[in-house]
C-alpha cells in the first residue's frame, strides 16, 4: 500500500539490484494497515487469488463490515492500493476491503485473460 514508484532493476551474477528511481510524496499513513493475499478455489478447481486490506490487529471473523470488489477484464492488473474514499470512509473506521483478481485480467499473462473470454465468462464469476 505504499506510494507510487518507479523502479530501475538491473541483475549481476544472479543477483537483483532494485534501484528507486522516482516516488511520488506520502499521501497517507499506511503503517496501521495489513495486506494478505489469500487464494479462493473455483468451481473448475482454479486458485483464484484475492487480497484483504484492514487495519493491523482486525480478527477476521466475518463480523466486521466487508467490501468485495472484483475486477476482470482487458487483462487489466489490480493489486492492493490505497484508494482514498475506501481508506478514509472505510478502513479507517474497522471495515475491510477484499478484491479479487478474477479470470480474464492481466494477473497471470494472457492465459488467465482467455479463461475468461466469450463462451468462458462465466468462469469469471
Amino acid at each position: 500500500l505504499g506510494d507510487a514508484s518507479l523502479l530501475e532493476c538491473s541483475s549481476n551474477d544472479n543477483s537483483y539490484v532494485l534501484e528507486d528511481l522516482k516516488s511520488l510524496p506520502h499521501m497517507y499513513d499506511s503503517s496501521d494497515l495489513s495486506v494478505d493475499q489469500k487464494f479462493a478455489t473455483s468451481k473448475d478447481g482454479t486458485k483464484v487469488p484475492y487480497f484483504i486490506i484492514s487495519k493491523k490487529g482486525i480478527s477476521l471473523d466475518g463480523r466486521n463490515p466487508t467490501l468485495l470488489y472484483g475486477y476482470g477484464g482487458f487483462e487489466i492488473s489490480l493489486g492492493p492500493r490505497y484508494i482514498g474514499t475506501v481508506g478514509k470512509a472505510w478502513l479507517e473506521r474497522g471495515g475491510v476491503y477484499v478484491e479479487a483478481n478474477i479470470r480474464g485480467g492481466g494477473e497471470f499473462g494472457p492465459s488467465w485473460h482467455q479463461a475468461a473470454l466469450k463462451e468462458k465468462r462465466h468462469k469469471a464469476y
